[in-house]
């Protein structure tokens, strides 16, 4: 579920490698200089990860899967994190398992009925977070710190990543966590890049990638009517009742009546109790109920017992 990190090999604590030795495997290699501190610094590219060298670190920073596998629609195992870790300590000649975390995405896709827009709306306020949302996407900010729900099939392809065949022709909803500072805060510890493949530290992220999840507002349906009741506008205007009358409760509805009666709306007695009668039946009507938000709520437990269990 490692998404994108940025780890960072500091070049004052550990053997320091030649400019040659980084850079020779690489492509795209840039050289930049600031021209106010005149501080300067070298880029270069593996594949989607970026390398970059300065005078005190070693900097590798993109998406893990998509370094392994040309797109990070696929889940990435947490034992495959360390052998692209050692592969790529291999490319540039330097012991990234000594690297720190600066940056780490937490992420998985959840194949849904509808399509991820359609969810947006019924997940609500967060405490502590930024809520906002576009036309594709949802995000919860908090400073160093972001939540986000997003279409990544939309994603993918205006990135131009092939859509592996499992996703193909699906509704995907991405749920990302994205620490992208203070990592140390977050882990209360430094925490480097060989620690990504223990077991204690990724169930440290699910938990809190989960537990995010559940403290954010679920908002239900207002009125569930039953569409295929309906062929006429009459048939709409009798489900539009009892989805009214089942969303307030009954309760709620003979309180009215009751005020009603108080205020002698009526003049005979006994429209009181028809009232009561009709709309008690109308309350106890079976409909189905649509709970929108349980589908996320299953298929984001069953990510959380399925990544536990390995």
């Amino acid at each position: 579920m490692y998404d994108t990190v940025k780890l960072s090999y500091s070049l004052l604590d550990n053997i320091v490698p030649k400019d040659t030795e980084v850079f020779n495997n690489l492509v795209n290699i840039t050289e930049s200089i600031d021209v106010h501190t005149q501080s300067n610094w070298i880029t270069g590219k593996a594949k989607n990860m970026v390398i970059r060298r300065n005078a005190n670190s070693i900097t590798v920073q993109g998406s893990l899967p998509k370094y392994q596998y040309g797109n990070n629609l696929q889940t990435l195992q947490r034992a495959d994190t360390g052998l692209i870790i050692e592969e790529l300590s291999d490319l540039i000649s330097t012991d990234l398992s000594k690297a720190r975390l600066q940056r780490v995405d937490f992420s998985t896709n959840i194949i849904t009925e509808h399509k991820p827009q359609y969810y947006y709306r019924f997940l609500g306020h967060l405490t502590r977070f930024y809520r906002h949302s576009d036309n594709s996407s949802l995000y919860y900010n908090q400073g160093c710190k972001k939540l986000l729900f997003y279409d990544k099939i939309k994603d993918a392809k205006a990135k131009q990543m092939p859509i592996p065949k499992q996703y193909q022709n699906k509704n995907v909803l991405r749920y990302e966590m994205r620490l992208l500072k203070q990592v140390k805060k977050f882990f209360k510890r430094d925490v480097l890049a060989n620690d990504l493949i223990n077991k204690q530290l990724y169930n440290y992220l699910l938990d809190k990638w989960y537990e995010y999840y559940k403290e954010i507002e679920k908002q239900k349906s207002k009125i569930n009517i039953m569409s295929n009741q309906i062929t006429s506008p009459k048939d709409f205007d009798k489900q539009l009742l009892i989805g009214l009358v089942q969303s307030l409760g009954y309760s709620h509805i003979d309180d009215v009546i009751e005020q009603m009666k108080t205020m002698k709306v009526f003049n005979q007695k006994e429209y009181y109790s028809r009232l009561k009668s009709k709309y008690r039946r109308l309350s106890k009507v079976d409909i189905s109920d649509e709970d929108v938000i349980s589908e996320i709520d299953m298929k984001i437990n069953e990510v959380v017992l399925s990544e536990k269990s390995m």
